[in-house]
């Protein structure tokens, strides 16, 4: 006869030998844990100057667990800034459609990810900012969520795992609203493992800019 009680943690399982003893065997249980790698790529700033000749990037690895904060925060330290500001997170399905956008802890109210648009105003955008090969249910999709916006969520409380990403997705991200420095995030790989550290710069390219370009020149 075989009981076992099972947890999130261990489970154990209870057993008779033949000469009847019980016998009770603990095992720890494993949670799979992924570790997703992002390409982080700065975009052109033209009011400040910003125009580079080649891509700036950074490859940033970090756990599912970590929440769009932590990622912030690795983002924040892998192109050497220093003073804090305001940000957000936009993810994008496989077009390139917003899908739901995720404020900063102390900018979160729970309103809706963007202001709506009526039908005038997503038709104008249809016409002038998507390609024409774009399929129509993509089409319609933006339809959709622009005449009925998602709820924003909360940065400090989205783990990245929670996203449900996959490869095909990417992610805007916007830091500092004064100065508009947004960033295009690729999901370059997602795979099973854990990192010994909270994240980990593993590739880069370019050179970053200084946060302020003006107080820079002075």
């Amino acid at each position: 006869m075989v009981f076992v009680c099972a947890d999130k943690y261990f489970m154990i399982a209870a057993s008779t030998n033949c000469s009847g003893a019980k016998i009770y065997i603990y095992s720890l249980k494993t949670e799979t844990m992924s570790v997703y790698r992002f390409r982080v790529l700065l975009l052109p700033n033209p009011p400040l100057g910003f125009e580079p000749d080649t891509e700036v990037w950074r490859a940033i690895e970090i756990e599912g667990s970590a929440t769009l904060t932590a990622l912030h925060e690795a983002i924040f330290d892998a192109f050497g800034r220093y003073d804090t500001h305001g940000y957000e997170f936009l993810v994008r399905d496989e077009h390139g459609i917003a899908i739901q956008s995720y404020a900063h802890p102390q900018m979160y109210s729970g309103d809706e990810s963007w202001a709506p648009m009526n039908d005038e105003e997503i038709d104008r955008f249809l016409e002038h900012a998507i390609p024409d090969d774009e399929p129509d249910e993509a089409k319609e999709k933006f339809r959709q969520l622009r005449q009925n916006p998602p709820e924003e969520g909360n940065a400090a409380e989205t783990t990245i795992d929670e996203l449900d990403l996959d490869p095909a997705q990417s992610l805007f991200y916007e830091f500092d609203f004064g100065d508009g420095w947004e960033h295009h995030i690729e999901i370059e790989e997602i795979q099973e493992g854990s990192l010994d550290t909270e994240s980990l710069v593993v590739d880069t390219q370019g050179d970053a800019p200084p946060q302020y370009p003006d107080r820079q020149s002075e």
